[in-house]
């Protein structure tokens, strides 16, 4: 669809009016239009163009009876985009809404919605602890963040560890990759610090260029305390390293690297030349043994 083109070329305005022509053609039918009107749009504006949506979505469920079972997969898709939507409307209300009258009743409903609709997804779960994280609610946040990770985390562990079971699994999505930082970050704010490094190694496996995964390591055991200042000097050397090697240097968090490299490098000089000494000798080891490998 030209509209998803748009939207992958940030070219907000042009996407916008393509779908709003989409909806003057044919406003009753087809909910993706509308859901993608919602995240282009903020405010009451967006949550119409999701309802509206959902109206359009319930009615397509409600003929999904007696399907075959190839069809069963839509049908299933079909329902996590309505949690998905009512997530939307639920994080409307903690942002964009948060003043509107009964604002908390109506993000409280939209996340009750969301789990209702699909109580295997998710980011159901996500939007309810970042709900409880909002209000500092940290016990509730914590719970309904880790009732998330159960439905999927397990298996992602399976995944990259190459068990048959699990590969033979694939009723169970993975979250994306952006998704998963989001996670993560979520995850640290709640000091669940073992799972947020768990799901950003992961990442780092999938994609070791991602600038913001090796910062957030990097972050995520500096603030652990001293005994793991090392670990975050490494974590943050390297996405240093990527952004350089791919010539990035304009994003947000840049600076905040150089400035923690900076005060790492003034406060354990003697521990980080014994690490760049290790580091050179694995280098070596690792070039030996390859070159043995080709003699061989």
């Amino acid at each position: 669809m030209l509209a998803g083109v748009y939207i992958e070329q940030s070219e907000w305005n042009e996407a916008q009016n393509l779908l709003k022509r989409c909806v003057t053609a044919s406003p009753d039918t087809g909910y993706t239009k509308y859901f993608s009107l919602g995240q282009l749009t903020d405010g009451e504006e967006s949550v119409a163009f999701y309802k509206k949506g959902i109206e359009i979505l319930q009615k397509e469920l409600e003929n999904c009876e007696n399907l075959q079972p190839a069809e069963e997969t839509d049908k299933k898709s079909m329902v996590k985009d309505l949690s998905n939507a009512y997530c939307s409307i639920s994080e409307a209300y903690m942002t964009d809404l948060c003043f509107a009258e009964n604002s908390e009743q109506h993000c409280v409903s939209a996340i009750e919605l969301a789990i209702q609709a699909d109580p295997s997804n998710s980011e159901a779960y996500q939007c309810k602890a970042n709900y409880h994280l909002v209000k500092e609610e940290f016990d509730e946040a914590k719970a309904a963040m880790e009732k998330s990770l159960s439905l999927w985390l397990p298996h992602h562990e399976a995944l990259r560890d190459a068990e048959e079971a699990a590969l033979a699994n694939d009723e169970i999505l993975i979250p994306s990759y952006d998704s998963r930082i989001q996670t993560a970050k979520m995850l640290i704010e709640l000091e669940m610090f073992e799972q947020a490094t768990n799901i950003l190694d992961g990442l780092v496996e999938e994609d070791d260029e991602f600038i913001e995964v090796w910062y957030i390591l990097g972050w995520l055991n500096y603030i652990q305390g001293d005994e793991y200042k090392l670990n975050a000097h490494y974590y943050l050397k390297k996405a240093k390293e990527v952004s350089v090697k791919l010539g990035i240097d304009d994003l947000d968090y840049i600076s905040h690297i150089d400035e923690l490299l900076k005060e790492l490098e003034e406060a354990f000089p003697l521990e980080l030349e014994e690490e760049t000494v290790e580091e050179l000798n694995s280098d070596i080891s690792s070039d030996s043994e390859d070159e043995n490998k080709m003699e061989t």
